[in-house]
């Protein structure tokens, strides 16, 4: 049985063992019973979900400051970090989710994951997102949390997710992404990430560095891009971009693409991207976007100029900086 079989029928089992695991888990239905107290907390308010793709670098998330942000993944990874001051973070992975040669560990930034990686992983979080930050964790690892002492004196609400995405437009937000039982996930944190939002009561939305869902699709994450010295000079910065893509392509069997350079600081960023690559999220984006829309809903993308939004609403950096920051 190969490694596709396995996974569905996993996803046959899950919803069955995830009924059975929560009609006995009666710790975990009173935690998530204590969520409660986020339902429409901002209702109409705005906010910015902060996400890891490389075209998080060209939007400077200081001025970010007084929003209401959402962080996800290594966001705590971005140097700019503390400046913005990110008020929720969401990680709804379990214990056993990080573990030695589990591919998404930026090793370069963080050293080896160790035997131990949920711990560092949390512990990586506490040295690096201030105290003011919420934290949304999963329940399951509610034992973990205590027994280590992770995150004393912080906010933290817990959660539970499923992986399917099934949402009626008949069913109003508040019961599709309620929170105080096992919640919609769709699989993935940003679909997750949204419908919390939608649950808090945000009524706009912008995603920040969520380049995978442009055209073409803005590849890499801004802590694992490839980066030259200005000081080397841009011509030269801009044959190694390219040789750094070659290389990553005979590596992986992959088709990027280079699409040239952008200046931060010190450094030139090159721009890595993927043409008419299948999507296997767009369906979740598009029933996602419909479903927000029912529900009075905007969801904004905030895209490069050179780059196209298929899904969600594109808005331009500068846009966000002149209609929606200024209008505080």
């Amino acid at each position: 049985m190969n490694w596709f079989q396995k996974s569905k029928i996993i996803d046959l089992l899950r919803p069955g063992y995830h009924l059975c695991k929560d009609i006995f888990d009666l710790p975990g239905k009173k935690r998530l019973e204590k969520n409660i107290v986020l339902k429409n907390r901002y209702d109409g308010k705005r906010a910015f979900l902060v996400l890891n793709g490389e075209s998080l670098q060209q939007i400077d998330i200081s001025e970010l400051e007084n929003e209401c942000t959402f962080g996800v993944g290594y966001i705590f990874l971005h140097e700019d970090i503390e400046k913005m001051g990110l008020t929720f973070y969401m990680n709804p992975e379990r214990k056993g989710a990080f573990y030695p040669g589990v591919a998404h560990w930026p090793e370069a930034c963080l050293g080896p994951i160790g035997d131990g990686g949920m711990g560092k992983f949390y512990q990586e979080i506490e040295k690096r997102l201030g105290n003011k930050t919420a934290l949304f964790l999963h329940s399951d690892n509610y034992k973990y949390i205590q027994r280590n002492n992770f995150f004393k004196n912080r906010t933290k609400y817990f959660i539970k997710g499923k992986k399917k995405l099934h949402l009626n437009e008949k069913t109003p937000y508040e019961l599709n992404a309620d929170l105080t039982k096992r919640s919609i996930g769709g699989g993935g944190s940003l679909f997750f990430s949204i419908l919390i939002m939608m649950y808090m009561g945000f009524k706009q939305i912008y995603l920040c560095g969520a380049g995978y869902t442009y055209e073409p699709v803005y590849m890499l994450h801004f802590y694992d891009n490839f980066i030259f010295p200005k000081s080397m000079g841009k011509e030269k910065a801009e044959i190694e971009a390219q040789n750094a893509i070659e290389n990553m392509n005979k590596k992986y069997s992959a088709n990027f693409e280079y699409h040239g350079i952008v200046e931060k600081n010190d450094y030139y960023r090159s721009i890595c991207v993927q043409r008419g690559g299948h999507d296997s999220n767009k369906e979740k984006h598009q029933l996602l976007n419909n479903y927000a829309k029912s529900q009075g809903v905007k969801i904004y993308n905030i895209t490069p100029d050179e780059f196209e939004s298929p899904i969600y609403e594109k808005i331009s950096w500068q846009d966000a900086e002149s209609r929606v920051l200024s209008n505080n």
